[in-house]
């Protein structure tokens, strides 16, 4: 009995049907992987993230020396640059530059002597007698007083204040 094409195709589609559900089942069951690869996949994880936190530690430390010595280069620049000053050449030469032949002649530093103040202590013996002669530090300053009670009369050159119940209604 010969078959014909569309029953060779008719066959074949049953045989895939039969046997796809099959070959899926043993793909699920044997196709896991095993303890150590697990371990394997695992540990690799593990260390995976303690080199990243390893990697963000050392980018903290490093920004941290980078900053120190773009801060000591800083000051560093700030030092000499206080003390630099041209030669009598490099000053010509950028007078020359500028256009003008007679440069004027570079100020010299002068450092200033160092001022010592003496003072003169004067020794005062701590006695009964010594005491009652300062003044009293409770007495009242009888100048601010009085400033303070002539505040209400007038003074020359400054004019009066208007009033103001007059000018609001």
């Amino acid at each position: 009995m010969a078959l014909s094409l569309f029953q060779w195709i008719g066959i074949g589609l049953a045989i895939a049907l039969v046997l796809i559900p099959i070959a899926r089942w043993f793909w699920k069951r044997f196709d896991l992987p095993s303890k150590f690869a697990l371990e394997t996949i695992r540990r690799q994880k593990h260390e995976d993230e303690e080199a990243e936190m390893w990697a963000g530690i050392e980018a903290e430390v490093q920004a941290a020396k980078d900053e120190k010595r773009k801060s000591e280069i800083k000051r560093m620049e700030r030092e000499t640059a206080a003390g630099w000053s041209l030669d009598e050449g490099e000053s010509a030469a950028a007078w020359n530059k500028l256009g003008i032949d007679a440069p004027v002649q570079p100020v010299e530093r002068e450092i200033a002597p160092a001022i010592v103040e003496e003072q003169e202590t004067e020794v005062i013996e701590l006695t009964l007698e010594n005491a009652l002669k300062s003044g009293n530090p409770d007495e009242p300053d009888w100048e601010l007083i009085e400033k303070m009670s002539n505040l209400d009369k007038p003074t020359e050159g400054v004019p009066e204040a208007p009033d103001l119940d007059s000018l609001g209604s």
